[in-house]
């Protein structure tokens, strides 16, 4: 997070407020590789990619459900990654926050 742009650290805290925002029961914990949000478990693991200047945010939603869009939602079930679920979203403007917020209270209400 030291290293990442100013508008990458922007993004991350709308991000992170959003998350924080959906319920007095979420948490955070920062491990060397993503930061969780959590309720009894993860429900969001987000990672900073600050030389492709996007969030990458892992989710708990099962992607056969969601419409994916190449550049945007991702099946990542097959593809190793460290972090929680199954559904990857990259985010790298405000558009993309606001499109990923369904995604994002689906994985909180599963978890």
């Amino acid at each position: 997070m030291k290293e990442a742009p100013q508008e990458l650290l922007d993004l991350y805290h709308l991000l992170a407020d959003f998350m924080l925002a959906l319920g007095d029961d979420v948490d955070t914990r920062t491990t060397a590789f993503y930061i969780a949000f959590r309720r009894i478990k993860n429900f969001a693991s987000v990672e900073l990619r600050n030389q492709a200047k996007k969030l990458l945010v892992f989710v708990k939603v099962n992607p056969d459900t969601v419409q994916l869009e190449p550049g945007f939602t991702r099946d990542v079930r097959k593809i190793g990654h460290v972090g929680t679920g199954d559904l990857e979203i990259s985010i790298s403007s405000l558009d993309d926050f606001e499109r990923c917020k369904p995604l994002l209270q689906q994985s909180y209400n599963l978890s």
